[in-house]
């Protein structure tokens, strides 16, 4: 196929002179210098005819007839055939546009007696074509043929251009890919800050290689964006290197250096932000030139690195050579035209080695860090399975700790209570014989000491009970006066023992009810009124009460103790709710006592949301004041009237099941004093056959017998009794849970030893209540 016909004859082209309608012979291939043009900036026209032979006008009459201009070297071109417009060079209306070769179609109607006159209008840059003295207004290349093959020769000519830069596309899109990986490490572990300027250093020099290359071209016409993107790069990579370098060797950076590397960044902004390029592309060699001291002090800190024995820094050694090295190739290719087997440049590559060093000793320092970070982790992970296994160890021995001491409190507080059950219970029946008034006084001696002893191991149980924060709060509805009626009258012996006035004040507006534990808010306040007495010589104690309504609809009820006794110092007052505290600790204190009312005191009004406080004089007395809070409630009803000096309803038929003989005797004698008769047993398999012979309404059950415990015997009774009786368990065992079990065996109702007389008749006259319903 006929390709193109050179139709370059410098006779036939003439030039638009400097005068209007001057027009003077003009070579088209010369250079701007040849022709006189030089500081000339504008519009040069050139005019000339294109004879054609006979295959271009066999062509033109085919439609199919090309005409091919070289690109110019800075500028552009329109060019018309006849006055006809054909086309202009990519970039026609950019500042700076980038120099391609043009095929352009020349309509048949363009010829004109076998020739095509031609027009070009050639745009000369002054500045930067006069200092290229080669630059040509075409470039040397004129010359026509078929369209379609001359457009598919520029094409492959450009194609292979690019491809021969391939190799660098491909380094750049290495570069960027670098640049992604080590941003994506950095957002992961934001305190290694070196990921971060490595990524930037890496995603400059891809834009920076990627610009300097002709597939910008495929983006932009513009050489201006070309040149502007690869003169931004190069000096923000600067200044990210010497983050960087200085970073990554744990080095400060002076300031002088970072004056340096802030010109890198002025510069960096010069070049992007100023309107004119002339400034930018003149400025290219200083500018470059100015990155020279980088690699200078670059060197001297690696160098210094490498001597203290830094294996990363020997590996960016290595690139910094390969990359003066590479770049020397380079040079010497350029300068002295060595022929390499290759068409494109080099120095994207010595940069790459550089990014390639830097890279490689960032991962072994990273690998070496998180090496050693494995190690520690490991060796951690060791520790914390020997401590794991340690606490493990320490918590079972803790739980077995917790159960001894759970069945310490359970033995002996069965132990203690079973003995002071017949203490207690001999002396009641006792006090009711007809004694004399020494006696009198012996026997209510014993009582009181056998209800102070019962006291101290209800303190102590209860005390264990808000240590393993097993103890829990009732909420029910109670009278809040009748707490504090009750309180009074169970103190009033003692006080009127010491000529001491106890009496009761309640504020107008209080309460009537509220929803809590009547049980525990008495504990509290009987714990406060028996050491007020105990503390008070002379005078009076009196119990107060009022009430207030909160902002989320409860009730504060606050009950307080106020005495005329010996006060408190200030200083001892953080030491009052402490546990086994006592103010006067010495062998000869007045007052006994284990230090654990209070403290139990507090627990419980913490428990029952509220608060316990005190105010003191010293010599003149002290109040103490707690609160408990609960939502408004109806008053129950009042508790039925004593019936202690009545006798029963009807007579019941009870059966005792006790193996202790002493508490036998108590338990037979106090159902005699009201009026009962019963029948005993020492065994679980007695009561059993008792039962089988005799149908019993009531059977007293102890729970630690021998043989078969009264929870077997009650379960037993449950499954096999035709008549089932009221069982009401009677023990010493009063912890945590011990009632709950009873009652889950199938007993009706449980009473701690040592009995009070007035719970055993409760307890009788609710069965004679049931019984009697029936």
């Amino acid at each position: 196929m006929w390709v193109a016909t050179s139709v370059f004859a410098s006779e036939d082209w003439v030039a638009r002179g400097e005068r209007e309608g001057e027009w003077k012979p003009a070579d088209v291939r010369a250079s701007w210098q040849t022709l006189g043009r030089r500081g000339y900036d504008g519009v040069v026209t050139f005019r000339g005819t294109v004879t054609l032979d006979d295959r271009a006008r066999l062509a033109a009459s085919e439609n199919d007839l090309g005409l091919l201009l070289g690109p110019p070297v800075y500028g552009g071109y329109e060019v018309f055939a006849n006055g006809r417009l054909l086309g202009s060079s990519r970039g026609w209306s950019d500042a700076l546009p980038f120099a391609y070769a043009e095929v352009l179609r020349v309509p048949k109607e363009a010829v004109v007696n076998g020739a095509v006159p031609l027009e070009l209008r050639v745009r000369r840059i002054g500045w930067i074509s006069d200092r290229d003295s080669d630059g040509a207004p075409i470039g040397e290349v004129l010359a026509v043929g078929s369209y379609r093959a001359l457009a598919d020769r520029v094409r492959v000519r450009w194609m292979e251009r690019l491809q021969s830069e391939l190799p660098i596309v491909l380094l750049a899109a290495i570069f960027a890919l670098t640049a992604f990986r080590h941003l994506l490490l950095f957002i992961r572990r934001r305190a290694q800050i070196e990921h971060l300027w490595f990524g930037l250093i890496a995603a400059t020099f891809s834009i920076n290689t990627f610009a300097s290359t002709f597939w910008i071209y495929e983006l932009t016409y513009d050489r201006g964006i070309a040149t502007r993107l690869s003169d931004i790069t190069g000096h923000l990579a600067a200044a990210c290197a010497i983050q960087f370098l200085w970073t990554f060797f744990y080095r400060p950076i002076f300031p002088p250096l970072r004056a340096y590397q802030l010109s890198h960044i002025g510069l960096a902004a010069f070049v992007a932000l100023w309107p004119d390029l002339r400034p930018v592309i003149l400025s290219s060699t200083i500018r470059w030139i100015w990155l020279l001291p980088l690699l200078v002090i670059a060197g001297v800190l690696i160098v210094r690195e490498m001597r203290r024995g830094d294996a990363e820094a020997r590996t960016i050694a290595v690139g910094g050579v390969l990359m003066i090295a590479i770049e020397s190739i380079e040079i010497a290719r350029q300068v002295l035209g060595i022929q390499l087997p290759f068409d494109f440049s080099l120095a994207a590559f010595g940069f790459g080695a550089a990014v390639a060093a830097m890279s490689l000793a960032l991962s072994y320092r990273f690998r070496r860090v998180h090496t050693e970070l494995d190690r520690l982790r490991s060796q951690l992970e060791d520790e914390v399975e020997e401590r794991t296994h340690d606490l493990a160890q320490a918590r079972d021995a803790a739980l077995a700790a917790d159960r001894a001491k759970s069945e310490f409190l359970a033995n002996i507080s069965h132990e203690i209570r079973t003995p002071m059950n017949g203490v207690v219970g001999m002396a009641e029946l006792l006090s009711y014989t007809p004694l004399t008034a020494e006696q009198r006084s012996h026997v209510e001696a014993i009582r009181v000491s056998g209800r102070s002893l019962l006291t101290l191991l209800n303190d102590v149980i209860d005390f264990s009970r808000l240590e393993s924060q097993r103890l829990t709060v009732e909420r029910v509805p109670f009278r809040l006066r009748s707490v504090v009626d009750e309180c009074v009258q169970i103190m009033a012996p003692l006080a009127n023992g010491k000529g001491i006035a106890l009496t009761s004040t309640i504020a107008e507006g209080t309460a009537e009810a509220i929803a809590g534990d009547p049980n525990r808010t008495r504990q509290v306040l009987l714990n406060l009124i028996s050491n007020a007495i105990k503390f008070t010589t002379r005078g009076s104690v009196e119990v107060g009460l009022r009430s207030r309504a909160l902002e989320d609809g409860r009730i504060e009820a606050e009950l307080s103790v106020t005495d005329t006794g010996t006060g408190i110092e200030q200083e001892d007052l953080g030491r009052l709710f402490v546990a086994f505290q006592q103010l006067d600790g010495s062998s000869s204190r007045l007052y006994g006592g284990a230090g654990l009312g209070l403290a139990i005191s507090k627990r419980l009004t913490e428990l029952m949301d509220g608060a316990i406080g005190v105010d003191s004089i010293p010599g003149r007395g002290s109040t103490f004041r707690f609160t408990v809070v609960g939502a408004l409630a109806s008053a129950p009803p009042d508790a039925a009237p004593s019936r202690s000096s009545m006798r029963p309803h009807r007579p019941l038929r009870i059966l005792l099941a006790e193996d202790e003989a002493i508490n036998r005797i108590v338990l037979l004698g106090m159902l005699e004093h009201r009026g009962y008769h019963a029948d005993a047993v020492t065994s679980g398999e007695e009561a059993l056959r008792a039962l089988a012979e005799t149908p019993y309404d009531v059977i007293f059950m102890d729970i630690q017998m021998p043989g078969m415990d009264g929870l077997d015997v009650t379960r037993r009774i449950r499954k096999t009794a035709t008549r089932q009786p009221h069982i009401i368990a009677l023990t010493a065992h009063a912890l945590a849970g011990d009632r709950e079990r009873c009652l889950a065996a199938g007993m009706n109702d449980y009473l701690s030893k040592p009995i009070d007389m007035g719970q055993l008749e409760a307890a009788l006259e609710r069965v004679g209540t049931l019984l009697a319903a029936r």
